[in-house]
């Protein structure tokens, strides 16, 4: 990988998600393989683009943190990938979001129907624990604690549960509690995971496990608001799916609740938090240039 600290527009950046994609299109199941309808959905969901920044943020947090299990922390990315892209075809599904078009290109339920779509979904979550678990290199403890940790993050107090307020808060006066409640367990979790995971299977110890998903946590709320802002102004030619749905379902949002001045301030001053504590813990720079993509990204 290519590692020199502010290259994440060239080679680092590109190189790094070229791994990761060649390492999923390796390791998820053939589509040839029977049901071929179920693993063709699966392959379609993660294989169609994507940014893969959690899967980096895992490998290139552990390689920061001095971790000696690359290849470990390159197929705990994957996995976490791959759970990310079930929470994309149930997200796009009509029974939540109702989105045809995902990154470009048709929804997994608009190419596959509903049915398979919400299978690749649930074989996509399954699957993600199976490559964590099945790692080879790290302490047993640390497979453990990171299945644990992705554990907690998909569940009901988290993932879930966040999707959940997302839906039932359709329609309220916009509410900053609210909104804080959502966006923690919808976005940041998951990215102050992909960190966690990354810094578990280096073996570091606990107080700087914390301090890792603590800038994740930041990170992936300032990632949420940039989302939100990306929704009122941005290109749908750019961002591959229909906008300004946030506003049509009276979803509660960042902008909706603050404005989009003030949105734009916070998520800066969340990137600027978190990248203060990635320094403290060695970062090279690398982290840090992809937090400042976060607020620059146009899709």
């Amino acid at each position: 990988m290519n590692s020199e600290p502010g290259k994440v527009n060239g080679g680092g950046l590109d190189q790094a998600r070229n791994e990761i994609n060649a390492l999923l299109e390796e390791i998820l199941p053939h589509g040839s393989e029977r049901p071929e309808s179920l693993h063709n959905a699966m392959r379609y969901a993660v294989l169609g683009g994507g940014k893969r920044l959690r899967a980096i943020l895992c490998v290139w947090t552990h390689e920061v943190l001095g971790g000696k299990h690359r290849t470990a922390a390159m197929t705990a990315g994957c996995a976490i990938e791959c759970l990310h892209a079930y929470t994309l075809i149930h997200d796009d599904l009509p029974c939540l979001d109702d989105d045809d078009t995902r990154r470009g290109r048709p929804s997994c339920h608009i190419k596959y129907g509903e049915a398979v779509a919400l299978l690749a979904g649930d074989a996509l979550q399954a699957y993600a624990f199976q490559l964590i678990s099945e790692l080879k290199d790290p302490a047993v403890k640390d497979i453990i604690s990171a299945v644990r940790l992705l554990s907690k993050t998909a569940g009901s107090k988290m993932l879930v549960g966040g999707q959940v307020a997302d839906i039932e808060g359709e329609g309220k006066r916009p509410d900053e509690n609210i909104v804080r409640f959502i966006h923690a367990r919808k976005t940041a979790e998951l990215i102050s995971t992909s960190m966690g995971i990354g810094a578990i299977l280096s073996g570091v110890g606990q107080d700087v496990i914390v301090q890792i998903k603590e800038a994740g946590r930041k990170a992936g709320l300032a990632f949420q608001i940039a989302d939100d802002i990306l929704d009122v102004r941005g290109d749908e030619k750019l961002v591959g799916k229909g906008l300004r749905k946030d506003d049509e379902k009276g979803k509660i949002t960042w902008p909706a609740c603050f404005g989009l001045e003030s949105a734009e301030k916070m998520a800066k001053c969340l990137i600027d938090e978190s990248i203060e504590i990635v320094k403290t813990a060695g970062d090279d720079g690398r982290i840090e240039s992809l937090f400042k993509l976060f607020l620059e990204r146009v899709s």
